[in-house]
């Protein structure tokens, strides 16, 4: 290389370093904030990045709330910039929490939380919400838009059982424990009981006596026992 092509290099070099150090340096500047180094990593951003949107007016507790909630969703393509997006068009957080991790939770419905969002708009609660995707998701031929119509119309679980001609047995959403009797998840129960046996003497003479009994209960289909017993006592008095 000869001095004309190391000179060339040289000036290069020194343009590159003038245009990265000042961006490293305001970089370098924000990350010394504890608060901005933190939600950097959290998040993945950039401390550039936490310093204009908080120019822009967005506050740190808010960024760590969306950044939080991403996580909690689990899903990875969820971002947290996402979350904080919807927050600033008016969505509570318990609403954005609630939509993406419902949504997330029945991801083979294909639904996003926007979906639940505005199912939610239309006054439709969040149980109902969970239990019309409980229901699709339960592979029944019902389709979760069929279900959200039936609901919204007032139906309840018996009347949605008739309508799609279900076998009887408890709601997709019940979850496990909750068979009704039917099936295989029967409860035994045991009692005992007590019983307390006055007795009387000829004359003036009081006796007390105490008997023990034994009792048998039957178990109902949510797998509690009840039992009931019954006790015979005898007594046998002295007489003054």
């Amino acid at each position: 290389m000869n001095r004309k092509q190391l000179a060339t290099t040289v000036l290069l070099f020194v343009l590159v370093l003038i245009t990265v150090t000042p961006a490293w340096a305001q970089e370098s500047a924000a990350c010394q904030h504890p608060t901005i180094a933190y939600l950097a990593e959290k998040t993945g951003a950039t401390c550039e990045e936490i310093v204009a949107l908080h120019a822009e007016g967005v506050g740190f507790g808010q960024m760590m709330k969306a950044a939080v909630i991403a996580d909690a969703v689990g899903d990875d393509t969820v971002e947290w910039t996402e979350l904080l997006a919807a927050h600033q068009e008016g969505v509570g957080w318990g609403q954005i929490s609630r939509a993406y991790m419902l949504a997330n939770r029945y991801s083979d419905l294909g639904l996003s939380a926007d979906d639940l969002l505005a199912l939610r708009a239309q006054e439709m609660g969040w149980g109902q919400i969970m239990q019309a995707q409980a229901l699709a998701n339960a592979d029944l031929g019902v389709a979760f838009d069929e279900v959200v119509a039936m609901m919204q119309a007032g139906m309840g679980w018996g009347e949605i059982q008739a309508e799609l001609d279900l076998e009887p047995g408890p709601p997709p959403w019940a979850g496990p424990g909750h068979n009704n009797g039917i099936g295989n998840n029967l409860g035994n129960g045991n009692g005992q009981g007590n019983g307390n046996g006055n007795g009387q003497a000829s004359g003036n003479g009081n006796g007390q006596g105490s008997g023990n009994g034994n009792g048998q209960g039957n178990g109902n289909g949510n797998g509690q026992g009840n039992g009931n017993g019954q006790g015979n006592g005898q007594g046998n008095g002295n007489d003054n």
